[in-house]
């Protein structure tokens, strides 16, 4: 395995290498390029023995398209710095490219000499999208990766995610006659960023000046400061300098499941995104962003917890057919233990944020299909609307577990209904309704839930094939002094009558509000007019769900017309 022992001196440089690296071949090149020693798993990784490699440029077995990587990675290390999992592909000899990472370092015995150590890339997942120039990952790619990487490193393997923010750079873009970077600054910095990251991918360009880099606690904010410097100066050498603010996390993750590390460090290059379009910048922002962290950890802590021990409660508010009075549905609403006067709202928008709702979700769902089947609510009569997250709906392990539900709930089919809920945009409509045509075809009715706000827009209700809108409350509650948002709900109700999809008005909070969504059409209502969130009452069907405003007449449950619930 090992080829050509000239100096056995030299195994002491070969070990330094490897537990650099962790590399699966070491190789030593010469000033002329030229290899000189070998020793590793070369036959596995090249498709060439060790000792075949030895005579032999270097260059030979690196894919042509990746040559200038070779060569800036090279250049590097002559200069006496070291060089980090730079990705490059090499060709065996059946012609077929692998992709490797290349790390090293000018010998320490020989300075005309470079110790290049090569090993896979560990599994790293592809890159969806990148950006142009500096060709890093995008905010989103990057969060991907960064935590299908968390996820994957050991307890005692633990990542440091640095944020970084170049403030110099809008000046230079200026400088440049304002048509952006120029292609060999944003190559290097690229170049460099990615050498520094774990698996020589770990790189986010989460804006125009600001960037995330996973990496091992081997390199420290100068080191990045210092590479960043130096792709200036290599790239444009008559510039100004660039100063780069640096800021290294510390995930306080000990204690929660490796998963969970992965989403708090999303949720926090969400709020780096975030504090950068509301005009912050990095300093601001790290003043309290470690005990932030620590505080996301601890209310992830919560969450699970409160899903584990099945420590919450479910309310039922009435949903109501405004043409007959007939109560349609309930929505089935959250509450937690300990904290049953606060709204759930920012509990469960945090579990959003945090890619925690898939779980809360299905835990609603089962206590709600537990009700459901209680002799309290058994009855056709009594329909329930559970919430699902659109995140929820994009996750495929939650979609799986929903489906494993749904196979068992035929006894529920026209009586289960879910309500499509969304804090952030959908990035895969088409996925998404697959899923939901899975569901109504399963014999559920689906609806839109606050339609008209923030992302549950028109494009939604062309991608989307559902049965029901829900209005958002904001237009209802305005209406009655509003012309503008009579309009608009005169568009949604003509609209969704065209597509044959019923709509539903929240907030609907007194009778001139009914009696004026009757003249627009709007088919259902829910509302503290209709009544409160409520729980049943006793375990008699025939009384639990009665309320001042709620009876039953001949097995229906039916509204008191003009008895509306006083605030």
């Amino acid at each position: 395995m090992l080829a050509n022992r000239e100096d056995l001196g030299r195994t002491s440089d070969v070990y330094v290498a490897f537990a650099f690296a962790a590399a699966d071949v070491l190789v030593e090149i010469d000033a002329q390029g030229e290899t000189v020693f070998a020793v590793g798993a070369a036959m596995a990784l090249f498709g060439r023995s060790a000792r075949g490699l030895v005579g032999q440029p270097f260059r030979r077995i690196v894919h042509p398209s990746d040559l200038k990587i070779l060569d800036r990675a090279l250049d590097q290390m002559g200069q006496g710095e070291r060089v980090r999992n730079a990705l490059v592909r090499v060709l065996r000899p059946d012609g077929k490219a692998v992709e490797l990472t290349l790390s090293g370092y000018r010998s320490p015995c020989d300075p005309g000499h470079i110790l290049l150590a090569l090993g896979h890339p560990g599994g790293l997942p592809a890159a969806a999208n990148r950006v142009v120039g500096t060709q890093l990952l995008d905010k989103d790619s990057f969060q991907a990766m960064a935590a299908q990487l968390i996820e994957a490193a050991g307890p005692d393997e633990p990542y440091q995610l640095s944020l970084v923010e170049l403030p110099d750079l809008p000046a230079l873009h200026a400088e440049e006659g304002g048509g952006g970077l120029s292609a060999a600054f944003a190559a290097e910095l690229g170049h460099r960023l990615k050498t520094l990251s774990v698996g020589g991918d770990a790189v986010g360009q989460i804006d125009n000046t600001r960037f995330g880099v996973l990496h091992d606690a081997s390199v420290s904010a100068d080191a990045i400061s210092d590479s960043i410097s130096q792709a200036a100066q290599s790239a444009l050498p008559d510039a100004p300098p660039i100063s780069a603010r640096v800021a290294t996390l510390v995930l306080d993750v000990a204690d929660i499941p490796p998963e969970e590390a992965a989403r708090a460090l999303t949720y926090t290059l969400n709020r780096f995104a975030r504090e950068a379009q509301n005009g912050g910048d990095l300093a601001a922002m790290m003043k309290d962003i470690q005990p932030r962290l620590s505080e996301t950890v601890r209310q992830m802590n919560d969450v699970r917890q409160t899903v584990e021990s099945g420590n919450f409660d479910l309310v039922f508010q009435p949903i109501v057919d405004m043409w007959t009075n007939i109560v349609h549905h309930f929505e089935c609403l959250v509450r937690f233990k300990g904290n049953d006067t606060l709204s759930p709202y920012e509990t469960v928008t945090f579990a959003e944020d945090v890619g925690m709702v898939g779980m809360l979700d299905i835990a609603l769902l089962e206590r709600a299909i537990e009700v459901m089947r209680s002799p309290v609510a058994n009855t056709e009569s009594l329909r329930f609307a559970v919430n699902l997250s659109g995140r929820s709906l994009s996750d495929p392990a939650v979609v799986r577990r929903l489906r494993e539900i749904l196979v068992t709930t035929g006894d529920l089919r026209r009586r289960l209904m879910f309500e499509m809920t969304e804090s952030a945009d959908i990035l895969d409509l088409k996925a998404v309704n697959d899923v939901i045509q899975g569901i109504r075809q399963l014999g559920h009715e689906v609806s839109i839930d606050d339609f008209g706000a923030g992302n549950a827009a028109f494009h939604y209700l062309r991608a989307l094939k559902v049965d029901n809108v829900k209005i958002d409350g904001s237009y209802i509650k305005d209406a009655m002094r509003s012309n503008e948002d009579v309009s608009f709900i005169k568009a949604i109700v003509q609209l969704c009558s065209d597509l044959g999809v019923t709509t539903t008005a929240e907030y609907v909070e007194d009778q001139e509000t009914a009696n004026l969504l009757r003249l627009l059409k709007v088919r259902f209502g829910q509302g503290w007019y209709f009544g409160k969130p409520q729980r049943p009452v006793g375990d008699d069907i025939r009384t639990a769900w009665k309320t001042p405003v709620l009876e039953w007449r001949k097995g229906l449950l039916y509204f008191k017309s003009g008895a509306g619930v006083p605030s």
